[in-house]
């Protein structure tokens, strides 16, 4: 019962006495026989079954499937001791994060995401918050040398990074925040210890929407790994096709809620579409030369019921309707078949046979409008390219107002 969770709760119900066998140095106590006594666990392991076979009193062995924990640094296998540690108590903090989540103030994206939040805190126990090791922060009471558990300080990160305890101005700007993006591994590792520490200490809870990103798999669906060999260096798809189709390539494959195996042939489907991108804001820069700046981009009423801008009309409402939902993979299929199909293969082939002056400040307006709604996605050539258009009053486009 001494070393094992399992063992120990059955222990306890029989109320039967903890013995330990395994010290801190991970070999055999005096609470063992002499002759196993300084082993270490595997060697110990092995002695008994010797000595049971040379008796005669081992009946068989046989391999079975179970959990061993394993060291995330050096995987070797960790081996439990009773020792003494200080403990956060968590059912009260637990109720008001189950709270947070039952009365909608905070949301998660997907939505089932939430089963596995409150299913947990159900259950939860209270948290060892202490660890011995020579990192970390250390817990402030006189006299103890142990540290926090890493994820306590992360706890904190959404308030301690403003400033807080004091009141600062950024404290007062920017807490609560409103929106976390993060990884399903760690929604009861960090997001719902965010979220019961931000009720604690500062009465509110520190986001609205917790958005779950989806894994990304192997091309066959298996899981990336360093150590499998299985893992993708972004970097050097970044030198191969470029940040802004490393970027559109990977979100046109996202949907909501699930995974997505990774296929390299999207990337190289967002480098042409980058390609389109330059060739197309080219053209449109050649057709705008002529034009005094005064006038691009200005008295739009002539051409609202151009249908180019219908179709642009519909495209932004369509995107900001996905964002606003977190469909980020359905905003790069829209804004990839707009501009692609509507804007590139139909309106700029028929511009170049018009050539007129409202032709081309409508092929302005919809290149400088589409580049607003691809900088999410696409920031360095949308920027580049934003930079060159012939408008006056410019700002970066991360700061210019959103199409509406």
């Amino acid at each position: 019962p001494a070393h094992n969770l399992t063992d120990q709760a059955i222990g306890q119900e029989h109320k039967l006495e903890t013995v330990e066998v395994i010290n801190e140095r991970g070999r055999m106590t005096d609470n063992v026989p002499v002759l196993y006594q300084g082993l270490k666990v595997l060697e110990a392991r092995q002695k008994v079954v010797e000595d049971l076979t040379q008796l005669g009193l081992l009946e068989k062995v046989e391999d079975y499937v179970h959990q061993v924990p394993k060291c995330y640094r050096c995987d070797t296998t960790v081996e439990l001791i009773p020792s003494l540690q200080w403990f956060l108590k968590m059912e009260e903090l637990a109720k008001a994060a189950v709270k947070a989540v039952k009365t909608g103030q905070v949301k998660f994206t997907p939505r089932r995401w939430e089963k596995l939040y409150l299913d947990w805190l159900k259950n939860v126990k209270d948290w060892c918050i202490s660890r011995q090791l020579w990192w970390g922060h250390k817990i402030p009471i006189n006299g103890v040398d142990d540290v926090l558990d890493t994820w306590f300080s992360s706890a904190l990160w959404p308030f301690a990074a403003l400033g807080w305890p004091k009141e600062t101005q950024d404290l007062k700007t920017f807490y609560p925040g409103n929106f976390l993006a993060t990884d399903r591994g760690i929604i009861n590792l960090w997001v719902t210890r965010m979220i019961f520490s931000g009720e604690e200490f500062m009465k509110k809870v520190p986001f609205q929407n917790v958005y779950i990103n989806a894994t990304v798999l192997t091309r066959e669906g298996k899981r990336m790994s360093k150590s499998l060999g299985t893992g993708i260096d972004p970097l050097g798809l970044v030198d191969r096709y470029g940040a802004d189709a490393t970027r559109f390539g990977i979100a046109y494959q996202i949907t909501e809620g699930q995974d997505l195996k990774f296929i390299e042939d999207n990337i190289v489907m967002g480098r042409k579409f980058c390609n389109k991108l330059w060739n197309a804001a080219r053209f449109v820069l050649m057709q705008t030369t002529d034009l005094p700046i005064s006038e691009i981009h200005s008295n739009l009423r002539g051409f609202r019921k151009s249908l180019i801008v219908k179709k642009l009309n519909q495209t932004i409402k369509s995107v900001n309707k996905n964002l606003e939902n977190f469909e980020f993979g359905q905003a790069a299929h829209t804004l990839y078949d707009f501009f692609w199909h509507d804007f590139c293969d139909v309106y700029i082939e028929e511009a170049k046979k018009q050539n007129d002056d409202e032709s081309k400040k409508i092929l302005l307006y919809v290149l400088s409008t589409s580049l607003k709604l691809l900088h999410p996605i696409i920031p360095f050539i949308t920027e580049e390219i934003y930079q060159k258009l012939p408008i006056e009053n410019k700002k970066a486009l991360i700061i210019e107002e959103w199409p509406k």
